[in-house]
């Protein structure tokens, strides 16, 4: 596991297979991701943990690609966002070049989340709360009403944090792909669902793919 990452995720759509597992066997498989994820390099003696634990080990490694990721451009953004507060531009035309293109896929988001008369600078820390509303209800056909100072309050912060509003749209619209989210009619999908880091971690740019029903079906051909 990276420097500085104290937690990883195990996924809901992983469920079906620990329970078509012997209870032996899944806490052994249990032991076996700990121990991976603190670098001690598990050997599983046990052809069945083997296989099981081969699709979590990827998606292990997809998600500290992810995490490593978004730790270089928060810290980009923190060196970019120090200059300008000093009044110093990058001399790098390349670096400009990708500050511009920033600002253009910025400004494309404000469509959806922020208000149309909001300035560049506005646009970096206002979100336009009943857009996303109204956004999040057509996605998933719900009917929310309101987001409360909570959630707005998570979303602001996940903006401190380095989160941009593009990723936050696109996290939504992963979710509302997934084989997971349309068999429970997008009953987890709330406002707040989408307010917490580990969410939009997960659906942001990513291609979503269930994998536990190909294992379970090696399992039982094996």
């Amino acid at each position: 596991m990276a420097k500085d990452k104290k937690s990883f995720i195990l996924y809901v759509d992983q469920k079906d297979l620990f329970n078509k597992l012997p209870d032996e066997i899944a806490g052994k498989l249990i032991k076996h991701i700990y121990a991976y994820v603190n670098d001690e390099n598990p050997k599983a003696e046990d052809l069945i943990i083997d296989v099981a634990f081969e699709p979590i080990k990827q998606q292990l490694k997809r998600d500290l690609k992810l995490f490593e990721n978004v730790k270089t451009k928060r810290s980009e953004a923190g060196k970019i966002g120090a200059s300008k507060r000093w009044g110093e531009m990058p001399n790098d035309a390349t670096a400009c070049e990708d500050m511009a293109n920033d600002g253009k896929r910025i400004i494309s988001m404000a469509k959806i989340a922020v208000n149309d008369n909001d300035n560049v600078n506005d646009i970096n820390s206002n979100i336009d709360y009943l857009a996303l509303l109204g956004f999040l209800n057509k996605t998933f056909g719900r009917r929310f009403k309101v987001i409360n100072e909570k959630t707005k309050r998570a979303y602001k912060g996940r903006l401190k944090e380095g989160y941009t509003k593009e990723q936050i749209i696109d996290a939504i619209k992963n979710a509302a792909a997934t084989k997971y989210h349309k068999d429970t009619n997008y009953q987890y999908c709330t406002p707040e669902f989408f307010s917490r880091a580990e969410i939009i971690d997960k659906y942001s740019g990513l291609t979503i793919v269930t994998e536990s029903d190909s294992i379970l079906a090696h399992l039982k051909n094996n």
